[in-house]
């Protein structure tokens, strides 16, 4: 019997983990060319990253500015290029972007969300640039709306 996903709502099996899902989705996209290294790659991990606040362990400052890039990466506002300088500057000196495990858990949202990682696995070479970004458009989309709903005090990023 398969359990849920608590970050992202995906069917997860007995005792695996949705990180399994990824890792598998990682596979496939190696074998579409072009896709490893590419902008579909960034919407991949930045996408998985983003909806899994609890077991990525990133901290909020590092989800947030995570979830402006995957944005601008969304409306061709930057390259992959300047993301890179992004989260080289980011990531710089002695700043963390992981959570220490004594930290509790971000304030984030957790699903629902309107496509998981197993919603993408179904991806064929011809299929996978839209399903990736459909992925990363909708936990973009689903995060703006979210942020922009809470009252001033409690937006961050």
């Amino acid at each position: 019997m398969d359990d849920i996903c608590p970050e992202c709502d995906a069917p997860v099996p007995a005792g695996g983990a949705c990180l399994d899902h990824f890792h598998a989705l990682l596979v496939l996209e190696a074998t579409f060319p072009g896709a490893p290294g590419a902008i579909l790659h960034f919407y991949a991990v930045a996408t998985y990253n983003l909806q899994h606040p609890d077991s990525v362990g990133l901290t909020a400052e590092a989800l947030h500015g995570l979830h402006r890039n995957l944005a601008d990466a969304l409306t061709g506002t930057v390259s992959l290029v300047a993301l890179h300088r992004r989260a080289q500057r980011a990531t710089n000196g002695s700043v963390r972007v992981r959570r220490r495990p004594d930290e509790p858990p971000v304030e984030w949202h957790r699903g629902p969300w309107p496509v998981n990682v197993v919603d993408v696995l179904t991806a064929t070479a011809a299929t996978y640039p839209d399903l990736i970004e459909a992925w990363a458009r909708g936990v973009a989309t689903t995060l703006t709306t979210h942020y922009q709903s809470l009252p001033d005090g409690d937006r961050a990023g």
